[in-house]
Order: C-alpha cells, then sequence, then structure tokens
C-alpha cells in the first residue's frame, strides 16, 4: 500500500467534495453510504443526513473509504450524530489498485 504525502491528499479529495463515498468497518463490515464533507490534514470528516443512521461505525474502529478516485484506510476518531471523522492511515489510488489486482490474479479466462 501507499501513503500519499499530506497535499496529495489534499489534492485527491478537493475534486471528490460533496461526493457520495462508500464506508466498510473492517475486516468484514457492510458498505454503508457518507458524504464527503472535509478534509483537514489527515482528518477526513463524513456526514449523513439527520433522517438517516449513518454507517455503522464507532470511535476507533479501523474503517475502508472507497471513493471515485481512491480507496482510503484508516480510524475513527471522532463519531457524532450527523457526521464521524477518520484519521486517514493509508491512500490507494485505485487504478494503481487495479493494476496490482490484475497482476495478482492473473489473466482472465474467458
Amino acid at each position: 500500500m501507499a501513503w500519499l504525502p499530506d497535499d496529495t491528499l489534499a489534492l485527491s479529495m478537493r475534486d471528490e467534495d460533496n461526493q457520495q463515498v462508500t464506508v466498510r468497518r473492517l475486516p468484514d463490515g457492510m458498505p454503508d453510504a457518507a458524504l464527503f464533507q472535509s478534509l483537514e490534514g489527515r482528518l477526513l470528516q463524513l456526514g449523513y443526513g439527520p433522517e438517516t443512521p449513518g454507517p455503522k461505525v464507532e470511535k476507533g474502529d479501523l474503517v475502508e473509504i472507497v471513493c471515485p478516485q481512491f480507496l482510503y484506510l484508516g480510524q475513527v476518531t471522532i463519531r457524532q450524530p450527523e457526521f464521524f471523522v477518520v484519521n486517514i492511515e493509508h491512500a490507494i489510488d485505485r487504478e494503481s489498485l487495479k493494476l496490482i489486482q490484475q497482476v495478482w490474479h492473473g489473466p482472465s479466462i474467458g
């Protein structure tokens, strides 16, 4: 897994403002939807509407966040009724990940 410097992480998320992301508690949680709200350094704030319970995550949980361009791995540091904050530990470019998976799994046999 590759770690991106803070400036690269910030640039990658700038294009994803107000985008829906998928959040999954590791290792085997079900995917839930959330909205990107802000990024300060390595702290990513995600929200959801007041009518929805939001992802089933708690403070201290390890999570996977899937965005259009990147996959993020981190730990929930703050959990509030309408938002939560994740300390991003790893950021993986999804195109690079796709290439790695192709090499790892080998060519598809049709």
